[in-house]
């Protein structure tokens, strides 16, 4: 078994006791009926000496907005992709040196879980239950959004949290409005947002 899936066991194992579950391979923990409190664990080993360095993830997955982009891409496989979120590291209160948590020193030592945890509990989970209002998320969103990993996601999820919180005049405009901004682009990403911009256009017109 890899360090990988090792940790994700003994993870899983913890973090079930605060209510969280398994959504498509995910760590998720239901917040009332449109939101699941989101968390990821992005790892590394250092020098292949078995050591684990973990930097968390955390954030919400809306549920009616993650539908709707996937009505309007429906090439694109289904997951349970963060809405919005943050690394963990940048939550918690008083000094840290280093934006990992050490989890493991070496092969075949046990998992020391209980900062990580810790800090999961204490600063984690408050934060996913402090998104869970559509009007919070929609503001966040708004490009350039620092609450996506991907800067290009932004500028096609926030236009649907417009329609969804009632404004969608005010969505229309926006697609419009960044559609032309990137017409005589020739990068791949452009020609996507246009073809995206159609798709929006015609459904919410």
């Amino acid at each position: 078994m890899t360090a990988k899936k090792e940790l994700d066991a003994a993870w899983g194992e913890r973090i079930k006791e605060y209510g969280f579950r398994k959504y498509r391979g995910r760590d998720a923990l239901p917040i009332g009926e449109d939101w699941f409190g989101w968390l990821g664990l992005n790892t590394g080993t250092r020098n292949n000496a078995g050591a684990v360095d973990v930097l968390p993830i955390v954030g919400v997955h809306w549920k009616p907005l993650a539908q709707a982009y996937q009505e309007l891409n429906p090439q694109l496989p289904k997951s349970m992709s963060p809405t919005v979120s943050q690394p963990l590291y940048k939550l918690v209160e008083g000094p840290r040196n280093r934006a990992e948590w050490r989890v493991r020193e070496g092969s075949g030592e046990p998992f020391q879980l209980d900062q990580l945890l810790d800090a999961t509990v204490h600063w984690g989970i408050p934060f996913m239950e402090s998104l869970c209002h559509p009007e919070v998320v929609a503001d966040l969103l708004r490009p350039p959004s620092k609450f996506n990993p991907n800067p290009a996601v932004p500028w096609k999820t926030y236009p649907l949290a417009l329609v969804l919180t009632g404004r969608r005049s005010e969505a229309l405009d926006f697609v419009r409005k960044h559609a032309l901004e990137v017409v005589d682009k020739p990068d791949m990403a452009s020609k996507t947002y246009l073809e995206y911009a159609d798709r929006f256009a015609e459904r919410y017109s």
